[in-house]
């Protein structure tokens, strides 16, 4: 699974088209792998971001837990963990069955998750013309072009106001839903996943990923116990 918080190893790997590595899952640390990060299993990273440490959005202040003092504000279940890596860097740079697209209801290139379509390459802007849009908390499925990924999962995220935030918060929750269902349905069985929010519709950034954790967490095990 893909996340914009975690530091992830890139080692090697094949060049893509616009230059960088191809990094496969065997890679990236689990989520499980947490509980033993040491500083030398962790220090290398996408180049595009900064190798600066960011805590676990997991865990909160002022409970009984770790030697940290944090406890987490979900249950932990250790096989989701076994089979959620962490991923800090552009997802299309990932060797994974399906990476997930942040879009709008056209399907627009313009509004889609940033560099995507330019690493996939003009083919992936062609297919998506060809799909009649897609409505708010569904995802439609395409080719990947030239990324490594098998397949992209385009989802459309909703429009965020404080008074209809629950009606925000059930479509967003749907948008996980339907990618991880279109993921079974396709005979696929990784997927790269980002927090699925625009800046342009207005989700704030904290309320959307602890959507996304909880939505993830809660429908794991479900999907993927239908694989392993």
């Amino acid at each position: 699974m893909y996340r914009t918080v975690a530091t992830a190893i890139t080692r090697g790997g094949m060049a893509t088209d616009s230059g960088d590595s191809v990094v496969s899952l065997d890679q990236v640390p689990r989520w499980s792998d947490a509980e033993h990060r040491s500083s030398s299993q962790f220090e290398i990273e996408d180049p595009s971001f900064s190798n600066s440490y960011f805590p676990d959005p997991l865990t909160s202040p002022g409970a009984e837990s770790g030697s940290c003092g944090m406890a987490s504000r979900f249950p932990v279940d250790h096989e989701i963990n076994s089979k959620i890596y962490l991923w800090r860097g552009n997802p299309w740079n990932l060797e994974v069955d399906a990476v997930v697209n942040s879009t709008n209801e056209n399907l627009d290139e313009a509004h889609s998750s940033t560099g995507l379509h330019a690493a996939a390459g003009p083919g992936l802007a062609e297919e998506c013309a060809t799909l009649g849009g897609c409505r708010t908390g569904m995802a439609k499925v395409t080719n990947a072009y030239d990324l490594p990924a098998r397949r992209v999962i385009h989802t459309v995220g909703p429009k965020y106001a404080v008074k209809y935030h629950t009606a925000a918060e059930n479509a967003l929750s749907h948008c996980y839903r339907s990618c991880l269902e279109l993921l079974i349905e396709n005979g696929l069985r990784s997927i790269a996943m980002g927090c699925i929010y625009t800046d342009a519709k207005n989700y704030p950034r904290e309320p959307a990923a602890h959507v996304a954790i909880s939505e993830i967490f809660s429908y794991s095990l479900q999907f993927f116990n239908s694989f392993f």
